[in-house]
Parts: C-alpha cells; sequence; structure tokens
C-alpha cells in the first residue's frame, strides 16, 4: 500500500512551517557542533555563544511563523473582534442596566419610598434590583399624583436618555395639580373667593375633619387656584392640591364638584337675571 502526500502540501502554509523548523533545527546543530569543535572557546563562552544562538533562532522561527500564518491569523482576529461586537450589542441593554445600577447607587439619585418621574413614566419606587427599578404608577397628566393601580418595572438603562426627577414625598408637602375649563359666561375672577372657600371646604371634608393635618403639625392641606384662558378663549383653572393627600383622587373629585357646583350656580343666577 503506497501513501502518497497530497501535492497542495508542498504549497501550503504547513508545508512552509516544517520547512522552517527543519532549517533552523540544522542551523542549530550545526553551530552547536561548530562551538564544540572549537578550542580556542572556553566552556563558558561556548554555553553562552550557545544560548544566544538558541534565542536568536527562536526568535526568527516566532517571526517566521507569524509571517507564514499572518493571512489565517488575520481572519482569526477578525472572527474574534466578530464575535466581540456580537457579545457587545447582544449585551448592551444588560451592560447598560449595570452600569445604570451603579449610576443610582453611587449618586444615590433615589430610594425606596421616592416619588420619581424619569421620561414619562412617573410614581412611587416600591422596588430596588439589580436591573431595573419598579413602580407604583401614577397618571402621566402634569402634576397628577394619582395612582392608575399599575405597577410598572423601569430598567436602569433609561437614566443615560433621561433625566431622574425626585417630586415632594414624605415629609414634605405633596402637591398634586389639575385643570379644569369653563366657559366665559360668567365673571370668574370675581369669584375667587367663593372658588377659594369651596375648594378648601371640600378638601377638608375628604379627611373627615374641618382640616386637613399636613405633613408637620399645625400646618392645614391647602388649595391654590391659577386663573388663566385657554387658547381659544375659554376660562381655564389650575388648581394645586398641597399637604398630606392620602388619596389625591377623592380629594380632586371633591374639589372638582365644589367648584363646578358653585360655577354652574352663579351660571344660572346670571341667566335668570
Amino acid at each position: 500500500m503506497n501513501f502518497e502526500i497530497p501535492s497542495a502540501f508542498y504549497t501550503s502554509d504547513a508545508f512552509a512551517s516544517v520547512s522552517l523548523l527543519l532549517v533552523l533545527l540544522a542551523a542549530r546543530l550545526i553551530a552547536g557542533r561548530t562551538l564544540r569543535r572549537r578550542d580556542d572557546l572556553t566552556e563558558q563562552v561556548a554555553r553562552r555563544w550557545t544560548a544566544n544562538f538558541r534565542n536568536l533562532l527562536l526568535l526568527i522561527a516566532v517571526i517566521g511563523l507569524v509571517m507564514i500564518w499572518a493571512p489565517q491569523l488575520r481572519t482569526f482576529a477578525l472572527s474574534l473582534t466578530a464575535v466581540a461586537v456580537a457579545i457587545v450589542v447582544a449585551t448592551k441593554e444588560l451592560i447598560l442596566c449595570l452600569s445604570g445600577a451603579a449610576l443610582r447607587t453611587f449618586t444615590r439619585a433615589f430610594s425606596v419610598g421616592d416619588m420619581i418621574e424619569i421620561g414619562t413614566t412617573k410614581g412611587e419606587v416600591l422596588d430596588l434590583n439589580l436591573l431595573a427599578t419598579r413602580l407604583q404608577e401614577f397618571e402621566s397628566r402634569e402634576g397628577s399624583i394619582m395612582p392608575t393601580g399599575r405597577m410598572v418595572t423601569l430598567p436602569y438603562s433609561l437614566l443615560f436618555s433621561s433625566p431622574a426627577k425626585v417630586l415632594p414625598h414624605g415629609g414634605r408637602d405633596v402637591d398634586h395639580a389639575f385643570e379644569m375649563t369653563f366657559e366665559p359666561d360668567v365673571d370668574v375672577f370675581s369669584l375667587r373667593e367663593q372658588l377659594m372657600q369651596a375648594a378648601e371646604e371640600a378638601l377638608a371634608q375628604t379627611s373627615g375633619s374641618e382640616e386637613c393635618t399636613g405633613p408637620t403639625e399645625g400646618q392645614a392641606s391647602r388649595c391654590d387656584i391659577n386663573f388663566g384662558t385657554s387658547e381659544i378663549g375659554k376660562y381655564r383653572l389650575g388648581i394645586v392640591l398641597t399637604g398630606s393627600l392620602r388619596d389625591p383622587r377623592s380629594a380632586e373629585n371633591a374639589v372638582a364638584c365644589a367648584i363646578g357646583s358653585l360655577f354652574h350656580s352663579q351660571r344660572k343666577n346670571t341667566r335668570s337675571s
């Protein structure tokens, strides 16, 4: 049975590598034999020359093999780069979440119990973990702290695209704002005192007492009304409830009903007169 070496082997990188190693091995053997035959060299000098020549041959072997296999090494390096890029792209969101968690921890941006707003989502922080935070969602309406009943999980990666706003909470006043719009058929500006009184009474009744105890002793929940007009000329009341609002929805409904009832009563009186 005859064994034949493929002709492609003679032109391959493997053949070039084997040839290089054989040439270097032969050079080492010849150099070693030559140094041993010289009588004018001491044993120490011969060993030094042998070591230097061996190191030189190793350097030549490494450089030669790298040059021979350079195309394959380049392809392998490109493959590794592609794999690394794919891994980074696939884990980009995970990396951003971990980085966002570190940012929140180091800056102490918010903690459990805070009321925060990130992007278009706001709510009370219920839980924090390594990748995300869980919120009790509030209405997206400007100034509202009325719960929607939903739980929202926000990844920390959002901290790099949207600022985290911490809303007043806890031992400070809590503001809940909403708007009411009316037709301009009643002089709402002359009703300011009556509207304020009706709103304050309704706000007090929602707490079951004549005065709503605020976040600090002796401070009552209060209602502020800002008067303005809409783009089409209708009256717009911006109402801000401030204080310890245990149930913002009930407080808003009570104040809105009181203001609306007073406004419509004045409208009837105006028309009858």
